[in-house]
């Protein structure tokens, strides 16, 4: 039997009580799925569901993603509610497909994980499997496993056995609507130019599920969870002096600022709040008499060269660092902020310049120019600050679990 598969949460039960109710049919499992969005989305939710089919020992196939012939097929329908006539047209798609592959594998039977999921009408996926079926001289397999507590068995599987569980369907346009509704931004459609992974993304998603596939691998315990946290993204950043835009890089979890002047920037020396919080990234490979040589390194130099100076606006709580002084900081050697926006540190060692800077619960703007500007700026900054659940794995150690 041929099994359409749309994600591991909807297959990994279904699967297994499809096994169960035909135990004499060799179950093939199919991921087609060109409605999932974006690609990064589609890789994820594509190795989720071959590890869980070789949890269950079931051959898999992956089907192509067509992204374009998916959008043409529901053109028209992009504004179409959820259970609506764009995810009837995107049954048809994956239905048709998986209908095709049957036959030429010579397979008289097939059916859909979709069949699973409490978001989808049984009824009208049962009729369009039903029609699919008999224009191919082909069998469409029904079977209900949402009754009698089959969706909190899932559920409940699911997070026994690691899976990745979406916050989604998979298409941009549900994910829109979704997050509209919920008065959120689409954090799963936004990507930074220097491609930084930032918490909230898939990329940072992927991150973990990899790790939890790493650590399976070599036979070591691991804690997956989720954790409530607060997502920092940066919708528009511009620094200008007289209607001309000045290069700048604005730090994570700046504030928003609109149309504000700073009135002259003063650049100074002041005592760093903490030394070894903005250098964290950097010592966490060294031992104890290396990290001591380390600061006491750094202390010095930040003392003694008179270039290595923070700005501070006249007028509201901003502060500015030049290029040199973030080489200093972050240990690079960047040229500029051009070089700077596209390979750009990563967001825990942004956490930890401002941590050092400004202190931990800080939200004031924290800009990168390219030089010590003396005289005044307008700033604009749009940044949103949103709650989201982000999945976190935890290493089991012998004594103890750390991060």
């Amino acid at each position: 039997m041929l099994v359409h598969i749309c994600c591991s949460v909807d297959s990994h039960y279904f699967l297994r009580e499809l096994h169960k109710a035909y135990p004499n049919d060799n179950l093939i499992g199919f991921f087609y799925n060109p409605n999932i969005h974006p690609k990064e989305e589609y890789n994820l939710r594509l190795q989720d569901v071959k590890r869980s089919c070789n949890m269950l020992n079931i051959e898999l196939i992956e089907g192509d993603y067509n992204m374009q012939s998916w959008f043409d097929d529901v053109r028209g329908l992009e504004q179409a509610p959820e259970k609506g006539d764009r995810c009837n047209v995107c049954f048809d798609t994956r239905l048709l497909k998986t209908a095709e592959l049957a036959k030429k594998l010579n397979i008289n039977k097939f059916t859909t994980t979709l069949l699973s999921s409490p978001m989808k009408e049984q009824h009208i996926l049962y009729n369009q499997g039903d029609i699919i079926a008999k224009n191919n001289d082909l069998e469409f397999i029904k079977i209900n496993v949402r009754a009698n507590g089959g969706v909190n068995k899932q559920n409940e599987l699911a997070k026994q056995d690691n899976l990745y569980r979406q916050n989604y369907c998979g298409c941009k346009f549900a994910l829109t609507q979704q997050r509209k509704h919920q008065n959120k931004h689409s954090l799963e459609l936004m990507s930074n130019i220097g491609r930084q992974i930032m918490p909230g993304s898939i990329e940072a998603r992927t991150k973990v599920f990899a790790k939890r596939d790493s650590l399976e691998k070599e036979n070591r315990g691991y804690i997956l969870t989720q954790q409530e946290n607060f997502i920092w993204r940066l919708l528009l950043g511009s620094v200008s002096h007289k209607k001309e835009t000045i290069p700048s890089y604005i730090i994570a979890r700046s504030s928003c600022k609109k149309n504000v002047k700073s009135g002259k920037i003063t650049w100074a020396k002041p005592e760093l709040k903490n030394l070894y919080q903005i250098f964290q990234s950097q010592l966490n490979n060294m031992n104890t008499r290396e990290k001591i040589h380390f600061l006491e390194d750094k202390e010095t130099k930040y003392k003694n060269d008179s270039d290595i100076l923070i700005g501070f606006s006249k007028r509201d709580d901003s502060m500015f660092l030049d290029i040199k002084s973030v080489n200093f900081f972050f240990n690079t050697d960047y040229e500029n902020i051009n070089q700077l926006v596209k390979n750009p540190p990563n967001y825990t060692q942004e956490m930890h310049l401002r941590y050092g800077l400004s202190g931990m619960e800080s939200v004031n703007p924290i800009v990168i120019l390219d030089s010590k500007i003396p005289h005044d700026i307008i700033l604009n900054i749009k940044s949103i600050l949103q709650n989201e659940r982000v999945y976190v794995i935890f290493e089991e150690n012998k004594n103890h679990i750390h991060l």
